[in-house]
Formats: C-alpha cells, sequence, structure tokens
C-alpha cells in the first residue's frame, strides 16, 4: 500500500500542499494540464527556496502568465498565498464566484474522475464551512480569494498532485492553527483561527493545536484540502520511505520554518491491536453458555470461550473470553453484560499477528466444500477443509463425517504448493 503522510506542524496552505506533492514527485505537467483545464490562462510555476535553510518547494499560480499578486507576501499572518480565506478583499482584485459557478467550473473541466471528485469535494467542504461561518445556505455562498482563479488552481493542482501519487492512503498530522492577531478580509478583522478553519476542521474531527506563531497558520484552502485529503489523522505511519516534498509558503517568519511536509512510502503492515474481555462467572446455567458464545459471535467478537476453573471457597465457574476489534468492542461489552450474570470486565490490549488466508474449495462425492488456506511470508503453512461444509456433506451423502473430512483433507492435497 503506498501512503503518505503530511505534517502540518507549521500549519498548511494550498501553495504550500501543492509545492510539497511537486516536490515529492508529481508530475508539473500533469498539474498544469489539469489547472489549465479549468481555465486556460492558468499555469504553476516552481521555484526552489528555503525555510530555516531547510530546502523547499515554492510553487505559485500564474495567470496568462503573470505571477498573481496573492502570490505575493504581505503584512498579514503567514503569506500562505489565499489571504483573504473566503472573505474577500481589495488584495486579490474582489474576485467573487458562487459555489455554484466554481462547481461548473470544475464540472465542465477535462479533468481525471478522481481529480474532478477531489476537486470537488473540498470546494463543497469550504461551502459548507463558510455557510456556517456567515448563516447562509451554501449554494448562497459567495467565494471572494478562495473562488478566484489562483485559489482554484491550488486546489485542482493538489487533487491532480496526489492522485498522480497513486496514493492509497494518507495520514495528516495534528494541524497547526496559530493564534494572535485577526486577518483582514472584505467584511473587517476576522479572528485566528478563523470560523472557516474551526468548522472544516471539526467536520473532519482532526486533531488540531494552537502552534507556536501569532498568526494564522492555516488557511481555509488549506484545511479544505487537509480534510479532504486525509484517510486518518495521527503520527507518522509505519513506512519504507521513497520520496519526502517540502512546500514552502510564502513568507520566511522566524518563529518557525513555514513548510509543510509530505513523506510517501510503502506501507509496513502492522500486526493488527485488538482487545480481550475476560470475566469469571460462577452463577449461571450452563446451559445458557452456547447461547452466550452464539450471540459473541454474531456481534462481532473475532474468538470466545469458556475456561473452567475454581474460585474461592472451592466453587467450580467459568472465565468468559473474548477477542475482538476495536469497532465493535461496544456492542461485545453490551453482550456480555446483558446476556451473563456478570457484574464486570477486565480489559487488555492485545497485538494479533495473522496469516494471510484464501478460499478454495474441493469436491467430494459431488458435494463442493471450502477450503481454507492460510499463508505466512509467501509460503502455504495450513489447509484445512470447512467443518460446516463437512458436516453438510456428510448429512447429504448419509455418511461419517469423519470419513468425509478425511477425503476432503486428502482433495486438498494439491493446495499446499
Amino acid at each position: 500500500m503506498r501512503i503518505a503522510w503530511i505534517d502540518c506542524s507549521a500549519g498548511a496552505s494550498g501553495d504550500m500542499l501543492l509545492g510539497a506533492f511537486l516536490s515529492a514527485g508529481a508530475d508539473l505537467e500533469l498539474v498544469n494540464a489539469a489547472v489549465a483545464a479549468v481555465d486556460p490562462s492558468l499555469s504553476v510555476t516552481v521555484e526552489q527556496t528555503s525555510r530555516h535553510q531547510i530546502a523547499a518547494t515554492k510553487a505559485s499560480v500564474r495567470v496568462s502568465g503573470e505571477l498573481h499578486p496573492e502570490n505575493f507576501p504581505d503584512d498579514l499572518g503567514h503569506g500562505h498565498g489565499d489571504v483573504g480565506h473566503g472573505h474577500g478583499g481589495e488584495a486579490s482584485g474582489g474576485h467573487t464566484r458562487t459555489w455554484a459557478e466554481v462547481r461548473r467550473l470544475i464540472e465542465r473541466a477535462g479533468l481525471a474522475d478522481a481529480v474532478r471528485a477531489r476537486a470537488l469535494d473540498t470546494f463543497a467542504r469550504l461551502a459548507r464551512a463558510e455557510a456556517a461561518a456567515h448563516g447562509v445556505e451554501p449554494d448562497d455562498v459567495h467565494f471572494h480569494e478562495v473562488g478566484a482563479l489562483d485559489a482554484i488552481a491550488d486546489i485542482v493542482g493538489v487533487a491532480a498532485a496526489s492522485v498522480a501519487l497513486e496514493l492509497d492512503r494518507v495520514v495528516v498530522s495534528t494541524i497547526s492553527l496559530g493564534g494572535g492577531r485577526q486577518v483582514r478580509g472584505q467584511h473587517g478583522g476576522i479572528p485566528v483561527p478563523g470560523p472557516a478553519v474551526l468548522a472544516l476542521l471539526a467536520e473532519a474531527d482532526a486533531p488540531v493545536v494552537g502552534g507556536t506563531a501569532p498568526y494564522e497558520m492555516t488557511t481555509p484552502t488549506g484545511a479544505a484540502l487537509l480534510a479532504s485529503l486525509a484517510d486518518e489523522f495521527g503520527l507518522l505511519p509505519p513506512m519504507r520511505i521513497q520520496q519526502t516534498g517540502i512546500g514552502a509558503g510564502g513568507r520566511d517568519p522566524l518563529e518557525v520554518p513555514n513548510i509543510v511536509r509530505v513523506v510517501v512510502g510503502d506501507s509496513i503492515e502492522r500486526p493488527s491491536s485488538e482487545l480481550v474481555y475476560e470475566t469469571n462467572v460462577d452463577d449461571l446455567d450452563p446451559r445458557i453458555w452456547p447461547q452466550v458464545l452464539a450471540r459473541l459471535m454474531e456481534a462481532g467478537a473475532a474468538d470466545a470461550w469458556l475456561t473452567p476453573i475454581l474460585m474461592k471457597k472451592g466453587r467450580p465457574a467459568h472465565t468468559l473470553s473474548v477477542l475482538v476489534g476495536g469497532a465493535n468492542a461496544e456492542e461485545v461489552r453490551s453482550v456480555i453484560l446483558a446476556e451473563t450474570s456478570a457484574i464486570g470486565l477486565r480489559e487488555s490490549s492485545i497485538r494479533k499477528h495473522a496469516a494471510d488466508r484464501e478460499f478454495a474449495s474441493v469436491e467430494v462425492e459431488g458435494q463442493r466444500i471450502h477450503v481454507k488456506i492460510a499463508r505466512y511470508g509467501g509460503q502455504v503453512v495450513n489447509v484445512q477443509p470447512e467443518y460446516d461444509d463437512v458436516a453438510a456433506a456428510a448429512a447429504a451423502l448419509k455418511k461419517p463425517v469423519k470419513t468425509i473430512l478425511a477425503k476432503a483433507v486428502a482433495a486438498g492435497h494439491d493446495l499446499w504448493s
């Protein structure tokens, strides 16, 4: 699996993410073809720069060959390149588009389906966030700087670059938002972090932190792209690194290197983490246990079993043990407490190492029986007929189960290779 980790410890913006993906190996020609498909006047150029003596790539949007004014840092915040944050202003020439107009531009462009879907998802998230911030319907949102051609190029460019890198999964770090004085918008001062940024990252359930810099570190465009790209949030996952890309923002502040990093590599499969629930029960009618075990498996337990024990005062009892993944843990706990006489549980976390599994089938006297094949390290380590199929075949043939099982094992002999 090809995965990417995006390091947002210095925040993020559209141009920073675009520079990072291009630095990580995305094809600039493919990116330019995508942004030109939206509007032929658009193009993206890159130059090598540095932030705090860290080499980085600065991506800039050009309109009809000219560097767009928003690519020049001003005296506000981070100078990420999308100053104004969807609220308009003279700095960008007051370009305004409704969400419906932006949507039509992208839908009509000659884009790959995956690129179009990513760009539309990003803008839809922006529209919802801006609508929530201003108390209007999403279709009534007017994008100002964010809807201008340069920001459209950032979003479509990042969409095209991420698709070009053929990523299967994207993990995003905790996102630094910044703080300090307000930034200017068309309608006046905007607090930092901005309402749209908070709405975007709240909807994505993203982990955030104020950060160490007294200005806006993450812009709405950056937040929307991160929310759309992220399959999960967290630390750098286990991987074998193939490329590292570093994208620079428009300014070089003293507090932090103004960069976004993208680390791309092949995932290293981790042993799955599962839970074991246990409880000792000495006062349940033993005839109920088969139903309890069946209910636990229905609830999503990977396995459930009983161990006979001797409790204090010589009382015979059973320890109920249940193996379950985190997604089904709550339902399994509910079954244990509802279906048994237990009033408490012990929980422990374990690592499960599983062989790769696949299924085949064999035929025994006209009856089809599924066979489970286990591989470890590329080698077959077990071939086992499914017992329920064996029992059904034995009943249909009116023969002993042990006879059909032996024939199924023999029929599966060639599957060991």
